[in-house]
């Protein structure tokens, strides 16, 4: 078989690049090993730049149906065992008060705060073996994506001309031969991909901690009536703070399923858990209990490849990054890999940018997941050495001070990982030779605290233009935004200068005092994946900014 992109791997990841690439008409072949989508919990936190772009394409409405019940809380608790004394609460919106906010602009934020998240989509929490199931009915959409599942990927090579991949059915039968122009390794930490390019991780491997820090183990489950045992306002993660049993819960659809993980003691095996005495000794009480499954994992890593690719093959997700969950951006660092890779290789397919356009990719993504990888660890490193003397449990006045201290310390914490509107929407590409440079301080990158800067590089503003999400006014691919006054003739030359290098242009004028005032500028250039690679004033030329927009020249 033959085509321009194959994609190893059909997580996340591979399919939303097959998404990416698919709306743009570029043949990709995507392998998957397994014919069906997961069966186990794995990433459960979709955040707010996930889910713009999942708007982008127009079904972030579905994902977000998707999980628990409409008004069901999203909230984190802590507490000394489940059932027992409450620590701190962080209150997160449901996915109701979030469509509500998106709709109408107000409604309940929680403690998130009014103005802290300036966009059309709150983060959300869903299981990602019920999004995938999405995006693959999403890929198979588009004619010129070919979903291969039950297909495993044994052998990658490339020359000058291409890149080669020999492919075995899961199932049995006879090995087959893809052969792509390009090929992106999606296929997890331990890629084939990324071993065939002789790339490495660096960084921390297994940091040991007394939670998120070494072998764990993850209990899936299903109970009508642990609600009723715990006996608090429903929550999304609760977890389990003492000196006995560490534990998390997760709410998978808000009813009767459930995931647990603890961590294994030093000497411990998977196999010396008794998953219902263990999930008793978290909540503190006995309840109605129905294993579905168990998984083993490893907690405590911090793992950026050395590069993204090699000559005609790249890496995005976890074959490229590696994450200990906390914060719940592996899952989505890999969304913003593929969506920043897929423009640019539809552009390199199409003839509209030369092969150097993808170098940008490294520059712009590594960096990244150097930062969001290191921001993990911080909050792992927050919660693992987090140490519970045994006067948390205690009655009277000294057991009474020691929970309130410890939940002063906890409510700083689950701010720190869960409030983090800087990390989800600051995403910015200030180093990167596809992005004018502009001249002044840097801005501060602050997880915490996102200040909605138009500059190169940054994700554009989100705002609100005639009733209507700006965002969802763009082009597919780039987006001039004009302020002021727009000159029939100063419209011909940048749809003259699109149409030259052979791309999609749309042009959109917009006449509000407040939005320029984000904006900055009279014009903007706002890339496919809604960065934006330039700014300026009126007049200026459209063809060196469209060239290196597009990697034919560097940006100035």
């Amino acid at each position: 078989m033959q085509t321009e992109v194959a994609i190893v791997g059909g997580g996340p990841a591979g399919l939303m690049l097959a998404i990416e690439l698919g709306c743009r008409d570029i043949p990709c072949v995507l392998l998957e090993e397994d014919a069906d989508p997961p069966a186990f919990p794995k990433a459960n936190a979709t955040s707010a730049r996930t889910m713009e772009h999942y708007r982008r394409r127009g079904f972030s409405d579905e994902i977000r149906a998707l999980g628990l019940p409409l008004d069901y809380p999203q909230d984190v608790v802590y507490c000394t065992q489940l059932a027992e004394h409450e620590l701190a609460r962080f209150r997160i919106p449901s996915r109701g008060d979030a469509a509500r906010r998106g709709e109408a602009g107000s409604g309940d934020t929680g403690d998130y705060g009014s103005d802290a998240w300036p966009t059309p989509e709150l983060p959300h929490r869903v299981q990602q073996m019920l999004i995938e199931p999405v995006l693959r009915r999403r890929a198979a959409v588009y004619p010129s994506v070919r979903l291969c599942l039950g297909q495993r990927a044994v052998a990658v090579e490339q020359d000058e001309q291409g890149v080669t991949a020999m492919v075995e059915p899961e199932g049995g039968g006879p090995a087959w031969r893809l052969s792509a122009r390009y090929l992106v390794g999606c296929d997890g930490p331990r890629s084939l991909v990324r071993k065939s390019l002789g790339v490495g991780y660096s960084g921390q491997g297994s940091e040991q901690r007394d939670f998120f820090g070494g072998q764990m183990l993850s209990i899936y489950f299903r109970s009508r009536r642990l609600y009723d045992a715990i006996g608090k306002q429903p929550a999304w993660q609760y977890w389990a703070v003492n000196a006995r049993q560490r534990g998390l819960l997760i709410a998978v659809d808000g009813i009767e399923t459930f995931l647990l993980a603890v961590q294994l003691a030093p000497g411990q095996s998977p196999g010396d858990i008794d998953p219902v005495a263990t999930a008793y000794a978290v909540v503190g009480r006995e309840f109605d209990f129905e294993l579905i499954d168990r998984l083993p994992w490893v907690a405590g890593y911090t793992l950026v490849a050395d590069r993204m690719g090699a000559g005609r093959v790249f890496l995005a997700g976890d074959a490229a990054h590696l994450f200990t969950p906390t914060g719940g951006m592996g899952y989505n660092t890999s969304i913003d890999d593929v969506v920043n890779l897929g423009w640019k290789l539809a552009a390199v397919i199409r003839g509209e940018a030369p092969p150097a356009l993808l170098d940008s990719y490294e520059r712009e993504r590594r960096p990244m997941a150097l930062r969001n990888t290191a921001f993990a660890r911080r909050m792992a490193d927050s919660i693992g050495n987090l140490r519970a003397g045994a006067d948390i449990e205690a009655a009277g006045e000294a057991g009474a001070r020691a929970r309130a201290e410890l939940g002063r310390q906890l409510a700083a914490h689950v701010a720190g990982e869960f409030n983090i509107p800087g990390l989800q929407l600051g995403v910015r590409y200030l180093d990167s030779p596809i992005v004018a440079a502009e001249s002044g301080p840097a801005s501060h990158d602050d997880p915490n605290r996102y200040e909605p800067l138009a500059l190169p590089g940054s994700r554009a503003p989100h705002a609100i233009v005639r009733g209507k999400v700006l965002f969802d006014l763009f082009g597919r691919d780039f987006t001039l935004l004009a302020f002021g006054a727009l000159p029939a003739s100063e419209r011909e030359a940048w749809r003259a200068a699109a149409d030259e290098c052979g791309i999609g242009l749309e042009v959109l004028e917009v006449d509000d005092a407040a939005v320029r005032v984000l904006y900055g500028a009279e014009r903007v250039l706002i890339r496919p994946d809604h960065h934006i690679a330039w700014r300026g004033i009126a007049g200026a030329d459209a063809r060196p900014l469209l060239a290196g927009a597009l990697g034919r020249a560097r940006m100035r």
